[in-house]
């Protein structure tokens, strides 16, 4: 089965505060993925991130539509 997107080693930060640590993430195409969490885990700054309103030092990702 074919990734539909695949995100390896996402590091992000708010100014000198690391937010996102090496964050893996595949979803392959026909899969169904909830992204859950409570308040402050890195959801929103996951998501900021993957649509280039936040940039990452260190980054891997690959969008296959």
């Amino acid at each position: 089965m074919e990734n539909l997107l695949e995100i390896k080693s996402l590091n992000t930060y708010y100014g000198e505060s690391h937010i996102l640590r090496d964050v893996d993430l595949n979803v392959k195409s026909g899969e169904m993925v909830c992204l859950i969490g409570r308040n402050g885990v890195g959801k929103t700054t996951l998501l900021k991130s993957l649509i280039g309103l936040l940039k990452q030092k260190k980054r891997r990702y690959l969008f296959d539509w």
